[in-house]
C-alpha cells in the first residue's frame, strides 16, 4: 500500500486549516458553573469497576492474559467499563488541584490497572494523556510547575510500561506508533483514491449511522464502521481505523471533512477559551476529551462512548 498521496494529503489540509478556523472562531461559553462535575468522579470509577469485575466472571478469564477471550465479553458491559477512564480523571484532577499529590498517582495506578486488565490500550493511553492535560492546565494553579513536569513525566513512564506490558503478554512484536501512524495513513490514502475529491460523499451517512446501529441502539446496519471501512477497501470483514476524516470523507465527502473540521475547531476552541477563564469546572471533560481527539487522529470517531464525551463537552461550553 501507497503511504499519503496527493488525494489524502489534500483533504487533511482541508480538516487542518478547517478545525484552526473553528478554533480561532470559538467562544468561552457562559459564567454557568458545573460543580456537580466533581461529585461524578468516584460513582463513574465505581460503575465501571464494577461492569469490569462482572465481565471477567462472565468469560471466567482475564483479556490481558487470554486476548481471545475478549470476543466473549459482553459488549454492554465492555462499554460501561470504560466509565473507569472518565471517573479517574475527575479524581485525579480533584486530587492535584487540593495537592494530594500521592493520591493523584494512586488512582492513576489504579486506573491504568483495570484497564489494562481488559486488554484494551486506547483506553489506557486516554487515560494517560487526559491525566498528562490535567497536570499540565494545573501548573501554576494547584500544582507547581515542577510538580506538574514530574509528573507528565511519570505518566509517560507508566504509559511505556504498560503498552510494552500488554504486548508482551499477547505475544506480539513491539509495535510503534509511527507503524500504526502509517498503516491508517496508508488505509486513509487508499480511500481518497478510490473516491477522488468527492463533494458530497459515497454512502449518505449509512458509516456514522452505523456506530449507533451496530451496537443495536437504533435500527440500521449491524456492520460496525471500521468493518465497514475494511469492505470499502477490500480488507475482509477486518476492524480498520480509517483515521479522524475518514468516516466523514466516505459519507459525506470534501464537505463532510470541511464541516467535521469546523464544528471540532468550535468546540475544542470554546472550551480552551473557557478554561483559560478560570472555569476549572470543565476541565477533567476538556482533559478527556483533548486526549480521545489525540487519539482519534489515527482512530477515527467511531465510538459510542467517545460520541457521549463530546456531546458531554458540548453542554458544558455552550
Amino acid at each position: 500500500m501507497q503511504g499519503m498521496t496527493f488525494y489524502s494529503f489534500a483533504l487533511f489540509s482541508v480538516f487542518l486549516i478547517a478545525f484552526l478556523l473553528g478554533f480561532r472562531l470559538g467562544r468561552p461559553a457562559g459564567k454557568e458553573r458545573y460543580p456537580i462535575v466533581w461529585r461524578l468522579g468516584f460513582p463513574l470509577f465505581l460503575v465501571g469497576a464494577a461492569a469490569e469485575f462482572i465481565n471477567i466472571l462472565y468469560i471466567n478469564s482475564i483479556p490481558l492474559l487470554e486476548p481471545a477471550m475478549r470476543s466473549r465479553m459482553m459488549p454492554s458491559l465492555a462499554y460501561i467499563s470504560f466509565l473507569i477512564v472518565p471517573g479517574c480523571i475527575i479524581l485525579l484532577t480533584d486530587s492535584l488541584l487540593h495537592r494530594r499529590n500521592r493520591e493523584a498517582l494512586g488512582w492513576l495506578l489504579a486506573g491504568t490497572f483495570l484497564i489494562s486488565l481488559l486488554g484494551y490500550r486506547t483506553e489506557i493511553y486516554a487515560l494517560l494523556l487526559g491525566a498528562s492535560m490535567s497536570a499540565y492546565y494545573l501548573k501554576g494553579g494547584g500544582i507547581s510547575k515542577g510538580t506538574a513536569v514530574k509528573y507528565i513525566a511519570a505518566f509517560a513512564a507508566v504509559a511505556l510500561a504498560i503498552n510494552i506490558g500488554v504486548v508482551m503478554f499477547r505475544e506480539m512484536p513491539v509495535e510503534s506508533f509511527a507503524d500504526r501512524f502509517a498503516l491508517t495513513t496508508n488505509v486513509f490514502s487508499s480511500i481518497a483514491d478510490n473516491y477522488g475529491l468527492t463533494v458530497f460523499g459515497e454512502t449518505g451517512g449509512v458509516i456514522h449511522m452505523s456506530i449507533l446501529s451496530s451496537l443495536r441502539v437504533i435500527p440500521g446496519p449491524r456492520t460496525g464502521p471500521r468493518t465497514f471501512i475494511s469492505q470499502l477497501i477490500g480488507m475482509g470483514a477486518g476492524s480498520t481505523t480509517p483515521t479522524i476524516i475518514g468516516l466523514p470523507f466516505v459519507d459525506f465527502g470534501i464537505a463532510g471533512v470541511l464541516i467535521a473540521g469546523i464544528l471540532l475547531g468550535l468546540l475544542f476552541g470554546s472550551g480552551y477559551k473557557t478554561l483559560r477563564r478560570g472555569d476549572i469546572d470543565i476541565l477533567p471533560l476538556h482533559a478527556l476529551c483533548m486526549a480521545f481527539l489525540i487519539l482519534t487522529i489515527e482512530t477515527g470517531i467511531a465510538d459510542t462512548i467517545v460520541l457521549i464525551y463530546l456531546i458531554a463537552y458540548l453542554v458544558m461550553v455552550l
